[in-house]
């Protein structure tokens, strides 16, 4: 909404248009976390981008790597499959297909809400799935968010944060199966609040943690690998919903 005001300067009328209100992805913030990329993971077969639904202030879109998106079974990027809401991305190989987003300085925010929906499959103990990797082996800085394999169809979350690796207390299901697009999707999330580090499985506390601070770098943030595997462990496959990244304002930190 605008208000139109009327002055007059030298004689002369001029016409301000003072906003006073707006909608839309760019909206102030107020509330206990705000919104920095939301990649719904919706794109059809032969997409060559990522879209981000949270301008803040640019759009972090993403790349499908690499090519663009297929059907199943087919070679270039990742697949498109159903996913907890709407369409999905699977990541088949050995994490040579994912998505790539361009650093920027909104993607390492000094406190945050990390969110996926995850479908990983079957591949039991010493396996890894990539979720969300911004962790430069250069530096030793960022973070990464990927699953380990604990257990027959059991995983748990994991988040490396500079050199520092912290895992989640709470094992959930690994039966996504995308020959018939069946298996469980769980939700997700790990909060970095300064020191403080915190997992959730599907709303349910899952583990608590002392976060390194300082995360900052400019290596591109990737959806479905990793710049650097984890030690000892082996790929594993996983479809990706509904990733989300949300900055603690500093007003609400350690609430």
């Amino acid at each position: 909404m605008f208000i139109h005001t009327w002055i007059k300067v030298h004689g002369a009328l001029l016409l301000l248009a003072a906003l006073v209100a707006c909608t839309g992805p760019s909206q102030v913030c107020t509330g206990p976390t705000c919104p920095v990329a939301h990649w719904p993971l919706d794109e059809l077969p032969g997409a060559t981008s990522v879209a981000d639904a949270v301008q803040n202030p640019i759009y972090n879109t993403g790349l499908p790597k690499p090519g663009a998106v297929q059907n199943p079974f087919n070679p270039g990027g990742p697949w498109r499959v159903p996913g907890h809401s709407g369409g999905a991305l699977y990541f088949p190989g050995n994490g040579d297909s994912y998505v790539e987003v361009p650093s920027t300085p909104d993607l390492t925010p000094a406190r945050f809400v990390m969110e996926a929906w995850v479908a990983p499959v079957q591949c039991g103990v010493g396996a890894y799935y990539p979720v969300v990797d911004k962790w430069d082996p250069n530096t030793g800085t960022g973070y990464a968010l990927y699953l380990e394999g604990v257990g027959l169809g059991q995983v748990r979350p994991v988040v490396r944060l500079n050199g520092m690796t912290f895992t989640g207390t709470t094992p959930f299901p690994a039966n996504y199966d995308p020959n018939n697009n069946t298996g469980t999707w769980t939700e997700l999330k790990v909060r970095v609040d300064g020191s403080l580090g915190a997992f959730f499985v599907n709303g349910t506390p899952a583990g608590t943690f002392t976060a390194p601070t300082g995360l900052t770098n400019a290596i591109a943030l990737w959806m479905g690998a990793m710049h650097q595997a984890p030690s000892g462990l082996f790929h594993c496959e996983i479809a990706l919903d509904e990733v989300r990244l949300s900055e603690i304002p500093a007003g609400f930190s350690g609430q």
